[in-house]
């Protein structure tokens, strides 16, 4: 674990230069201030024991110039290595962001929002303080512990073998009981991240929860999972607490060896004076670090294992489908689409397969406008997807303009096609934002035509604050008719040579439904159209209709020609137009009843 993360973070960090400038910047200033102040502060005490105030005089400058060396390096390392950090934590936010965001739909199907947000910072946000971690107080402590004792070797090998006993000793029993712990370690930063799921899932539908009237479940999960992390913390914070003990024996036992052993082999008192001074300055220092060491492998290691898991998302998992190392630059000039012999199969992480499709074709002329309808099942939904390509085919084909769309940047298919799914997507932002999203440089002209024609300006335009109200997250503020609204203005202004409406109106009522209906002639233009619609009454006057079932198309023709087959797409409207006339008749019921008193 430690292996990688570390090696992941000598190919980003690492590679700047100046982190390894403020990295020398550090030893240098610590051997000043935490080695080389207490020999000189060693000095000082023997000269004034000799009675030579002169000599004491001179050491107390150089114990000033070092200070004041070490107070000037360790400023200007600071500024460097910071300033190269940050540079390097704003571009693995990007990288991150970008990898995070690349992956295929499936993978967002299959996690939760808050708790990829909650790995995205904790990445971040672990690399960042890694870095500093080893630049500042894991360098600082090692420098502390090993180099005193080594001096102390060399001035008396006894005292110096008293305190390298201490260091040594406390080191791997250090490591050996913050590894201990791992496991719970691993498990409280795992609940966090479901924590942070489960938090971000109910506040994004908090209408849902709030009208279930269930929200004693909801807290019952949340205390739950509190409950498991507590008692993970817990048993951590328990099993650490009673590792601390020894490690406290060894420091004490190790110093008062080291204070003995000068004791015993005193020699004159200058002597013993200095190196009583450097010995408990030294001492003092290393037991203060192996005091900090624990905090500072502790928090080592919780960083490692927050960071190690998220790393997995800086890898190609996820991403079956890729861009063509060379791909060809996709020119749609009349908008055909022609699938051929096309097979699909959803393919569950146990490589269990779902078919949809099995040597499927349609040809779709360049601005011809079909209609898709069919049962739930039928795999409508799937040809949306397969055709923006976020999920790939398994054989077959599809092309656009005669180009397969596996030839072409995902990117450069998608910014062809103008695509309104079912449910509408609103960015919290503002009205205006989310219609610019798709088109940069608007006039406000073209913005309010396109919301003209999708007929979202009449309710904008009495929105207190019009194109500039923030309609909250997933347009949470505005109602399900409005935000399918604000969407297909939003495809409107994106322009693109084909439109993609999938199930687009379901969210509309009645009399907007009807009005979109009227609009969908201005709407779609000349453009080529594919509007998958439950509400046979939407794609009644397109161009072309087809009725699908199991994943084949089992009816195609115009609305007129597929009403005197009298077939599965004759059934559906007349159960559709039937119900809304037994409907109109039962509230015409209701009207003429009279209610008892």
């Amino acid at each position: 674990m430690n292996r990688k993360v570390y090696s992941y973070l000598l190919r980003t960090y690492g590679r700047q230069p100046a982190y390894w400038v403020g990295v020398g910047g550090t030893i240098v200033q610590t051997l000043l201030m935490r080695v080389v102040l207490p020999l000189i502060t060693a000095r000082i005490a023997v000269y004034i024991t000799k009675g030579d105030f002169h000599g004491a005089r001179t050491y107390t400058a150089v114990y000033l110039l070092a200070a004041s060396a070490g107070l000037v390096i360790r400023f200007a390392k600071d500024l460097v290595a910071n300033r190269i950090e940050n540079r390097v934590y704003g571009g693995l936010m990007v990288n991150f962001y970008q990898k995070l965001v690349g992956k295929n739909v499936a993978f967002f199907r299959d996690h939760q929002t808050g708790y990829l947000a909650s790995t995205f910072r904790q990445h971040i946000d672990s690399t960042m303080e890694l870095v500093r971690m080893f630049r500042s107080d894991i360098l600082q402590s090692f420098i502390s512990l090993t180099v005193p004792a080594t001096v102390l070797m060399i001035v008396s090998w006894k005292v110096g073998l008293a305190a390298l006993v201490v260091v040594i000793a406390q080191i791997v029993y250090v490591v050996w009981s913050s590894s201990a712990v791992n496991e719970e370690r691993s498990k409280s930063h795992e609940v966090y991240r479901r924590i942070s799921g489960l938090v971000s899932d109910d506040v994004t539908n908090i209408i849902a929860y709030k009208t279930a009237g269930y929200s004693d479940n909801a807290v019952r999960q949340m205390r739950n999972l509190a409950d498991e992390e507590t008692a993970t913390f817990w048993h951590r914070r328990k099993k650490l607490a009673f590792l601390d003990a020894p490690r406290d024996i060894i420091a004490v036992t190790g110093t008062a060896a080291a204070y003995w052993v000068i004791i015993a082999n005193a020699q004159s008192a200058a002597g013993s004076v200095g190196l009583i001074v450097l010995t408990t300055t030294y001492m003092i220092q290393i037991f203060n670090n192996v005091g900090a060491l624990p905090d500072v492998i502790i928090r080592h290691d919780d960083l490692v294992t927050r960071l190690y898991p998220t790393m997995e998302y800086l890898t190609d998992a996820y991403e079956s489908i890729k861009d063509p190392k060379n791909p060809v630059k996709l020119e749609v000039a009349s908008g055909r689409i022609d699938i051929e012999n096309m097979s699909f199969a959803y393919q569950d992480e146990k490589g269990n397969k779902a078919g949809v499709f099995s040597n499927f074709d349609l040809h779709i002329k360049g601005g011809e406008q079909i209609g898709v309808v069919g049962l739930s099942g039928a795999g409508k939904s799937t040809l949306a997807s397969l055709l923006m390509r976020f999920d790939d085919i398994d054989s077959g084909s599809i092309k656009v303009d005669g180009t397969d769309i596996r030839d072409v940047k995902q990117e450069d298919l998608r910014q062809h096609i103008a695509y309104v799914p079912q449910e509408p997507l609103l960015f919290h932002r503002t009205i205006r934002e989310n219609l610019e999203y798709f088109s940069k440089n608007l006039t406000d002209k073209q913005m309010v035509r396109a919301a003209e024609a999708a007929h979202a300006a009449e309710f904008i335009d009495k929105l207190p604050n019009g194109y500039d109200t923030l309609v909250g997250e997933r347009g949470i503020k505005l109602s399900g008719g409005q935000k399918q609204r604000v969407v297909i203005a939003r495809a409107i202004l994106k322009n693109a040579p084909i439109m993609l409406f999938d199930e687009a109106t379901s969210a509309l009522d009645s009399e907007s439904e009807k009005i979109i209906q009227k609009a969908l002639p201005e709407i779609l233009g000349k453009r080529t159209a594919i509007i998958i619609a439950h509400r046979l009454s939407t794609i009644a006057g397109l161009d072309r209709i087809i009725v699908m079932e199991d994943g084949r198309i089992i009816e195609d023709g115009t609305h007129a020609q597929l009403l005197k087959q009298k077939g599965r797409y004759y059934s559906l409207w007349q159960k559709q137009t039937n119900h809304k006339k037994d409907t109109n008749a039962e509230l015409a019921a209701i009207r003429t009843s009279k209610v008892p008193a």
